[in-house]
């Protein structure tokens, strides 16, 4: 699902300006505002619990400390997950995967799934959940791994992947990586920004490669993580237009809707 001119627009953490990232209530938001899709972070609770969370800690989203895999359900469910973007954000908890789903549920959005820690019982769960709530046409998995990717497609091959191909972002990406998840069966392929923003040229010339063998190119493009100028972040969210990035995780995602002619709800 994109605009028309093939731009899919997704909420990088669910952000928008003003709601705190990987909650309920940004994903709400998402919603409101229009958006193709939303991008949430998933990790794994020490009693084997799905949830939303970016960092391996809560510690900068929340008002608690400690690794998310040492802490139960219980523990990251009793902190505050909203007030760091204001006080009428207090009550915001860290959601579930479940929680997203039944969220979302009704809404023609679409869900990118970005796996922190994927352990085989893990994968079972998302795949199982994802059934459960019949939300295979609208969830997108982002395996980090080509292993990962062949496991997911056993365990569900209707489900579609999102390469999130690895590499240094200060040099280029290993061409032999991005062949391995398209070989593999990768639907879409993520390219790290400054892959593509540093040289024009070089940058299409990448996306071309990928794009020739019928696999669309999705980036970030968020501000808050230096993915784009902060000061002028349009030209940089129009270039990755130009070059033929297809899908852009973005902070803003009002302003790229506007840039690709998308309208708002």
């Amino acid at each position: 699902m994109a605009t028309s001119t093939g731009v899919t627009v997704v909420a990088h953490r669910g952000l928008a300006p003003g709601f705190p990232e990987n909650t309920l209530a940004a994903f709400r938001g998402a919603i409101g505002l229009g958006v193709d899709a939303i991008e949430i972070d998933l990790r794994v609770t020490a009693d084997g619990h799905l949830v939303v969370m970016h960092d391996d800690t809560v510690d900068r989203t929340t008002n608690g400390h400690g690794r998310v895999a040492d802490l139960m359900l219980s523990e990251v469910r009793s902190l505050d997950a909203g007030s760091s973007a204001g006080s009428a954000f207090r009550t915001e908890r860290v959601p579930t995967y479940r929680e997203v789903l039944e969220t979302v549920q009704g809404h023609r959005i679409q869900l990118l799934l970005d796996i922190k820690d994927c352990p085989v019982e893990a994968k079972e769960s998302i795949v199982e959940l994802t059934d459960h709530f019949d939300a295979s046409h609208r969830v997108i998995l982002g395996p980090r791994t080509v292993t990962d990717l062949h496991e997911f497609k056993q365990l569900d091959p209707r489900l579609r992947t999102l390469a999130l191909v690895p590499g240094r972002t200060d040099l280029p990406p290993d061409p032999s990586d991005i062949a391995a998840f398209i070989d593999a069966g990768a639907e879409i392929v993520r390219l790290w920004p400054v892959w593509l923003l540093t040289d024009h040229n070089a940058g299409a010339q990448l996306i071309d490669g990928v794009t020739t063998r019928g696999v669309p190119v999705w980036t970030c493009a968020d501000t808050l993580y230096g993915d784009i100028s902060a000061d002028t972040p349009e030209n940089d969210l129009r270039r990755l237009v130009d070059i033929g990035v297809t899908g852009i995780l973005t902070n803003l995602p009002g302003l790229l809707m506007d840039m690709v002619g998308q309208e708002r709800q």
